[in-house]
């Protein structure tokens, strides 16, 4: 009994650490000058449109750097979660 409640203590101070470090990442997406950044956890940091662009070319223009975005920020997070010892294992508790 004890020894799953220290592994419980144990596993939220690991998830604790491994959320900080996705905080900490971040990669930004570009196309024709838009950029997109956000974070490890996925989180939107900051949109830049530039004032010339098109209406119509903002749209596509944003599918395209936050595709670019996602694709970096999941290899960085693969990157945090082999550093920090990835995911806990949640076996003993059944899951």
């Amino acid at each position: 009994m004890f020894n799953k409640i220290k592994a419980l203590k144990d596993i939220r101070s690991q998830a604790k650490v491994l959320e900080k470090a996705l905080e900490a990442v971040s990669a930004t997406g570009t196309s024709r000058g838009l950029e997109i950044t956000i974070n490890g956890k996925q989180e939107l940091l900051r949109v830049s449109i530039p004032e010339e662009m098109e209406r119509s070319d903002i749209e596509k223009n944003i599918k395209i750097a936050f595709g670019e975005a996602v694709k970096d920020i999941q290899k960085l997070v693969q990157k945090v979660m082999q550093e920090t010892g990835g995911l806990p294992d949640l076996s003993q508790f059944g899951m």
